[in-house]
């Protein structure tokens, strides 16, 4: 949703007309997107209104010439409006990687192996990730051409500040401590096990870090994690924030950025962290190491000892000096108008 937001704000709208179409409701971003003078349509999707809802879409669909549809579900759904009803140009936009069977619902498996005897219809498949790419190839996604598209960071908006850095820090009561951080949702994609096994690890060897915990169900009323956090005695440790606004200030009061995940497939937040001249710990999963490059550390996925060793050698450094050299990186590869073009680029070769 924040990148589709972000591609929707930065796209040449002189050249094209965007209308939204939401299986479910306006979500977060709805709202946001109607501030850009888009309109969002709503479908309020369920097993009841399955057929009313194709015919809703199609009346929206019909008066386009390009359908673009994110993630799985969105893909089947507009498969069936876009080609067999309204026989429009189609773009599936991919956004995951990892397919293995545990670490993911059965019902979506089913989609996406539907998904993949469809794909050779489809106009253009575009990945967020190159490992995203090579693990679909491998299950049968056959699309008319394919393209990598990586996710865009808006970088005058992710950048250090030491303003917030100061205020952030006195608001969270944060001394001389190195602060850990991580942005991202309670999910098991995102494997807060691994993460809590190496915190339990690195307070045995480091004592003077904390780990701030941002994103939806990342608080107090969330006891799984809760109950995981007294597993490991790091109570004292670790601040469970939920979901904030002000992401960019947290991550100029923070000193190291980690992601633990288990499977992604380009993340926002690695970027947006090295945006804010992080340096970054993370798992070598989805194109995390691309993204990093020698900027960061990059471990196993799910390897607690390693993923330890990593914040180690991050908290152990002297002085609060920031990581140019990974704003640098996001800069010359990830600048949300060079991505927003590569889409244009894309919907462009469909109009000849």
């Amino acid at each position: 949703e924040n990148m589709l937001y972000k591609l929707l704000k930065h796209s040449n709208q002189d050249q094209y007309h965007h209308e939204v179409i939401s299986l479910m409701d306006k979500g977060i971003y709805g709202d946001k997107i109607e501030e850009l003078g888009i309109k969002v349509h709503c479908l309020n999707l369920n097993r009841k209104n399955i057929v009313s809802s194709l015919l809703r879409a199609r009346q929206v669909v019909d008066e386009f010439d390009i359908v673009d549809t994110w993630l799985y579900h969105a893909d089947l759904f507009g498969f069936i409006v876009a080609k067999i009803m309204s026989q429009k140009k189609l773009v599936w936009n991919i956004r995951h990687s990892n397919l293995d069977k545990n670490a993911n619902k059965s019902r979506t498996l089913r989609i996406v192996r539907l998904n993949a005897c469809l794909s050779r219809h489809v106009d253009v498949i575009t990945f967020n990730s190159h490992r995203a790419e090579e693990n679909h190839l491998q299950i049968g996604y056959r699309g008319k051409r394919t393209s990598v598209i990586p996710n865009g960071f808006e970088l005058d908006r992710f950048r250090f500040s030491p303003s917030e850095r100061n205020s952030i820090r006195n608001e969270l009561g944060l001394t001389e401590e190195k602060v850990i951080i991580t942005v991202g949702r309670w999910d098991i994609q995102k494997d807060y096990y691994t993460l809590m096994a190496a915190l339990n690890i690195l307070q045995k060897k480091y004592h003077g870090f904390k780990m701030v915990m941002v994103g939806q169900n990342l608080d107090s009323e969330n006891m799984e994690l809760v109950d995981l956090i007294n597993k490991y005695d790091l109570e004292s440790k670790v601040l469970l924030l939920g979901r904030r606004n002000d992401v960019p200030a947290l991550l100029s009061a923070a000193d190291i950025y980690v992601s633990s995940s288990l499977g992604e497939s380009f993340s926002n937040s690695i970027g947006e962290a090295m945006a804010c001249e992080l340096p970054c710990v993370v798992t070598n999963v989805g194109d995390s190491k691309l993204i990093v490059g020698e900027t960061g550390v990059v471990v196993q996925a799910q390897d607690c000892e390693a993923l330890a060793a990593g914040l180690l050698n991050g908290v152990s450094k002297k002085g609060g000096e920031r990581c140019s050299s990974a704003r640098k990186r996001v800069v010359s590869n990830y600048d949300i108008t060079s991505v927003a073009q590569k889409f244009q680029e894309v919907w462009g070769s469909l109009e000849e």
